[in-house]
């Protein structure tokens, strides 16, 4: 079996780091020798390596001295394969390929609306790949249509749920309407267009309650997130709706918030693969959220949610009023398809496939 280095930034509470921790414990489960690497030291994912005793090291320096480490703990691993995921690590990681002549997969977890200076170098670095795979369709057409000598190395692999830890809650729906975001407090995920949004809907008589989980500690977050994530505080207060908009900090167990709620949503400028969406899904809630990038792969009009245009407000509190309002039996109905809809496009079997394919071929 091949012996397999996995490379992020951090165990931080991210979508990467959940799908990079859970694809290095199915590895392991299917035989392969398995190691996670991080350079920071933000151990809120370790214990899902420490549960099934998958190898871990944090290198403690900062990524612009990385690579003498990352170069270092590659040949003592004796790595077949490196898997990177996030773009300062897949750039690092391309660099530690071509000095150790490991085979090597970066993960491109972003979503390009438009090509930066950046961008064009990091790219160039992936012909150093010898697969990028993108989580999502979006990106994956993205990449080909603008870097052509990448598109034979492409292979979109959409992100995994765990359909064990992620299930309905039984029961059906309850009044207030508990809608539940799960989404860092930042300017891309456009909390202050949906706490707008949900002013105008109680405005037209919504009974609507929400909580957003995705408060970072001051102490971990970029100083631009933290003063975002007060402002939307104050408006929240300034709007009256201190008692029913709730900005809470992130939550381990998540799986808990999803069984607790009515309806989930997720108002982002953009996304990629988004893992809430897909876990909330598999927790069989109907979904509310913007009309961006991948979204609509998972969220069927009319099915199992509705869409709607994040920069408007008026739009986005029309979905919430028309959500409310609906009958129990609707949204449990609506609830039960999405779980249909998670089993058939997001099993770990079909993700950890996907992976084991490439890792083969190599």
């Amino acid at each position: 079996m091949k012996r397999i280095l996995l490379f992020i930034d951090s165990l931080g509470a991210g979508g990467a780091q959940r799908q990079l921790t859970g694809l290095a414990v199915m590895l392991k489960r299917r035989g392969y020798a398995v190691k996670v690497v991080t350079y920071y030291d933000h151990p809120f994912y370790k214990y899902i390596l420490d549960d099934d005793g998958c190898e871990y090291e944090c290198l403690n320096v900062d990524s612009k001295l990385c690579l003498p480490r990352l170069v270092r703990c590659i040949r003592k691993f004796k790595a077949d394969v490196l898997i990177s995921y996030q773009t300062d690590p897949n750039a690092l990681a391309c660099v530690a390929a071509a000095l150790t002549g490991v085979k090597l997969i970066v993960s491109e977890r972003n979503t390009h609306l438009s090509i930066g200076l950046k961008d064009r170098l990091i790219f160039r670095l992936y012909r150093l790949a010898d697969s990028v795979v993108p989580n999502s369709y979006s990106e994956g057409d993205f990449i080909r249509d603008n870097f052509k000598f990448l598109k034979n190395k492409i292979s979109v692999i959409s992100n995994f749920v765990d359909l064990d830890l992620f299930t309905p809650k039984g029961g059906g729906a309850g009044r207030p309407r508990r809608i539940l975001v799960v989404a860092s407090v930042k300017a891309s995920k456009n909390t202050k267009r949906f706490i707008r949004a949900v002013g105008r809907a109680k405005e037209r008589g919504a009974d609507i309650d929400v909580t957003w989980y995705g408060v970072n500690p001051a102490t971990t977050d970029l100083p631009a997130n933290v003063r975002y994530a007060d402002e939307c505080a104050k408006l929240a207060s300034q709007l009256g709706l201190d008692g029913c908009v709730r900005l809470l900090p992130k939550r381990r167990d998540i799986q808990a918030a999803y069984r607790e709620a009515d309806i989930f949503c997720l108002p982002s400028l953009f996304e990629g693969t988004p893992n809430v969406i897909c876990e909330a899904m598999a927790s069989a809630l109907p979904v509310a959220a913007s009309r961006v990038c991948d979204n609509a792969h998972y969220v069927k009009e009319g099915v199992n949610g509705m869409l709607f245009n994040p920069g408007d407000i008026d739009g986005m509190a029309d979905v919430l009023v028309r959500m409310a309002a609906m009958a129990d039996d609707e949204l449990v109905l609506w609830g039960r398809r999405s779980r249909k809809l998670t089993e058939e496009l997001c099993s770990a079997e079909t993700f950890v496939g996907k992976y084991i394919k490439i890792i083969d071929s190599l």
